[in-house]
């Protein structure tokens, strides 16, 4: 599993290479709906747009993407906490992170 950088402010871009692809991340905070949103770009081309991120649901998982089949997407909670993902706990030393699992991990924590 890699640790995603996210954002520290309420929108933000930067690139993440994953299965050697180079991909666009853009966090968006919607403070109406109160949720991250995340867009993915591979060369300026959407693979997938304006994607809540919620705790323990993967991205991609059971539904084949475009440019981006190698694997899937996961918010985690770090520690034990009632507290819900929120605009300033979402980051790789945080509450909640971000975690990239490739599609061979999957098949090892699945079948073991």
């Amino acid at each position: 599993m890699i640790k995603i950088p996210t954002p520290t402010s309420s929108y933000a871009s930067h690139k993440v290479s994953l299965d050697n692809k180079t991909y666009d991340f853009t966090f968006r905070w919607n403070s109406y709906r109160s949720v991250w949103q995340l867009d993915i770009y591979l060369n300026k081309s959407p693979v997938i747009l304006g994607e809540a991120l919620m705790p323990t649901n993967p991205l991609f998982y059971g539904k084949p993407i475009k440019n981006f089949e190698h694997g899937l997407l996961m918010v985690l909670r770090n520690i034990e906490t009632k507290e819900p993902l929120g605009r300033d706990n979402l980051g790789v030393s945080k509450t909640y992170t971000l975690y990239y699992v490739s599609n061979e991990e999957m098949d090892e924590i699945i079948n073991g």
